[in-house]
């Protein structure tokens, strides 16, 4: 019986992978012994030893936090993805059977869009356990670069560079208005018009208030924007109260928020709605259970 060839010496190994991922993840050695279960010491050896193999400085340690050095970070999705990957023959070899478990993690910066999907990968999926957080896009886009997020719901003009995606819904970005508004009767209002009036908006990282003000910008206004909220839910609500007027998706307005759609005459106000995910878990079966869900695959 012919006996297997000798495994080559210092081969990169999973064990190797997962240390210096979490290291990069968690931001210390000591947070990712935890994490993994095992000692502080034990993580150390294995970043060392990548990094005397391939000659290259992984790590960078600034204050009492580590982080990724540049010749690692465009390494990081890959990493992941293996890892997810090898997350994944384990759940298969072990119950017999694909997404018999795991966990999928997902950002949203538009409920009415996206919990009906999220909704429907649930029922297909009882034994995935989902993890969902509403975001601007921006901090989504952001929680994609630390490997904190799987799925995200994100508003654009186009899908991120690294990201690949589904477009769910182009829309234009309109005022949202009480019905009763001196504004409602017209058909479309001016940037002047827009000058006169106080806005709540999202917050500095929302993907709709991004394109709004870039658009105003350009028409040489700077919208007045009194408070900046979390949801679009609080918006209509201190819409229907009388404080202001709101800047929003028209797709993302329904009719149990009591506010109505006023255009502005602007072409270049239309929002691109996505589903992305880093194009290097594509194949990882949850995020590809989740892009079929979308398909009705």
């Amino acid at each position: 019986m012919a006996s297997s060839p000798p495994r080559p010496k210092n081969t990169l190994t999973l064990v190797q992978l997962r240390a210096l991922e979490a290291v990069v993840r968690t931001g210390s050695f000591s947070a990712a012994a935890k994490e993994i279960g095992v000692s502080q010491p034990s993580i150390s050896n294995h970043v060392q030893g990548l990094e005397s193999r391939f000659k290259t400085k992984l790590l960078a340690k600034v204050g009492y936090s580590v982080s990724a050095t540049p010749a690692l970070q465009g390494l990081l999705p890959r990493i992941r993805a293996v890892l997810a990957l090898v997350g994944d023959l384990e759940t298969e070899l072990s119950h017999h059977r694909a997404l018999a478990s795991g966990e999928l993690r997902i950002g949203y910066s538009t409920y009415q869009l996206a919990i009906p999907r999220i909704s429907t990968f649930m029922s297909s999926h009882p034994d995935i356990a989902i993890e969902a957080r509403a975001l601007a896009t921006q901090d989504i886009l952001d929680l994609f670069e630390e490997g904190e997020i799987d799925i995200g719901f994100i508003t654009g003009r186009e899908v991120p560079a690294g990201l690949d995606g589904e477009l769910l819904v182009k829309t234009r970005i309109v005022i949202a208005a009480p019905p009763d508004h001196p504004l409602a009767a017209q058909d479309k209002v001016t940037w002047a018009d827009v000058g006169n009036l106080a806005f709540l908006q999202r917050e500095g990282s929302s993907g709709t208030r991004k394109i709004f003000e870039a658009a105003a910008t350009i028409a040489g206004q700077k919208p007045r924007t009194i408070l900046a909220l979390g949801s679009w839910g609080s918006i209509a609500t201190l819409i229907r109260s009388g404080v202001g007027v709101g800047i929003a998706m028209e797709a993302e307005i329904t009719d149990r928020d009591g506010c109505i759609a006023i255009q502005i005459d602007d072409p270049s106000l239309v929002a691109h709605h996505y589903v992305v995910w880093h194009r290097d878990m594509a194949n990882v079966a949850a995020v590809e259970a989740f892009r079929k869900s979308l398909r009705g695959v």
